[in-house]
């Protein structure tokens, strides 16, 4: 279940209830932008904004708007800078933005909407601001999942992606390919797997990819998409198709870039290539060897070292 599942079931049982969205998020705030929780009149809750004293503070004043009857939409910042004045108390220093908006039947067409929208594996546009609670389905691809712009402390503007998927692109569907491919499924990934060969029983068996295909290694770059949610994991079974496959992907604008290899093989292909023109700031894009140095021998291992390194990447953008 989700944020928006648990909403729609409590307004089928005629229940209101606010919902709270991180809509910006500055430093070491617990709450990063798009977390989201809703406080129901049942004294029922579902997600979180970051935890601690701010967020039970902020639950106990949505359970006395929710007695009270008051039905607001307005936002709060929240400061966490320890002892200093108008602090939440927490001591991490950053700052969050959170929005409140009173749900109730009226909005039930909306969370119907996004609801369906997830399940339907569709995408839309959730649209929050002063005096606005609305969602559009899009089939524009957009390379943010999460957007917010004031002009000053009044008018503001937060856009969120729903269905929105980071997608790996993991090519070579060996043992490796396929447990990289489970671990990523498990986290939430769209998880696209390709190989040059066919009748290959791991790409047929693997029921982890959403996406699986035989290509021609020599038109890859036809086959990735670019931009901040695309990360690539180069592992074929033979090393001139991983530096093929690796030239024609370096130039592509795509969050992560990692090449399975020993450092010997690494340092052989980046000569390679530099020999053919690619700049040394180009390289260095490449995380090779790839995945987090932890010893990892067996291809589950392995698929955990290359996800920890993934999503290491993946957060610091945030």
């Amino acid at each position: 279940m989700n944020i928006w599942n648990f909403t729609e079931n409590k307004l089928n049982n005629n229940n209101s209830l606010y919902l709270m969205v991180v809509i910006d998020a500055k430093g070491s705030s617990p709450g990063k932008q798009g977390f989201a929780m809703a406080v129901c009149e049942d004294g029922s809750l579902f997600g979180s904004i970051g935890g601690g004293a701010m967020e039970f503070n902020l639950v106990e004043e949505c359970k006395l708007l929710l007695k009270n009857n008051q039905k607001l939409h307005f936002s709060k910042k929240q400061n966490h800078e320890g002892d200093k004045k108008n602090s939440t108390g927490m001591i991490c220093s950053g700052t969050q933005t959170v929005d409140f908006i009173h749900i109730c039947m009226d909005n039930k067409k909306t969370i119907n909407e996004i609801s369906s929208c997830i399940e339907n594996n569709k995408t839309g546009i959730l649209e929050l601001s002063k005096n606005n609670f609305k969602f559009t389905l899009t089939t524009s691809l957009n390379e943010w999942q999460y957007q917010f712009n004031s002009d000053d402390k009044t008018n503001w503007i937060y856009q969120e992606i729903i269905g929105f998927k980071n997608t790996i692109y993991i090519i070579g569907a060996g043992h490796v390919g396929f447990a990289v491919s489970r671990i990523f499924s498990q986290l939430g990934f769209n998880v696209v797997i390709f190989d040059n060969r066919s009748e290959l029983s791991m790409l047929d068996e693997n029921q982890y990819a959403n996406k699986k295909s035989v290509i021609d290694y020599g038109i890859i770059d036809q086959y990735i998409n670019e931009g901040d949610n695309s990360f690539v994991i180069i592992m074929t079974n033979n090393h001139q198709h991983d530096i093929n496959v690796l030239s024609r992907l370096l130039r592509k604008r795509l969050a992560y870039i990692g090449l399975m290899g020993s450092k010997s093989k690494v340092a052989k292909f980046k000569k390679s290539l530099k020999e053919t023109g690619f700049t040394d700031s180009e390289l260095n894009r490449v995380h090779a060897p790839i995945g987090l140095s932890i010893n990892s021998i067996t291809p589950d291992e392995i698929a955990i070292s290359i996800a920890a390194e993934v999503i290491k990447i993946k957060n610091s953008k945030n």
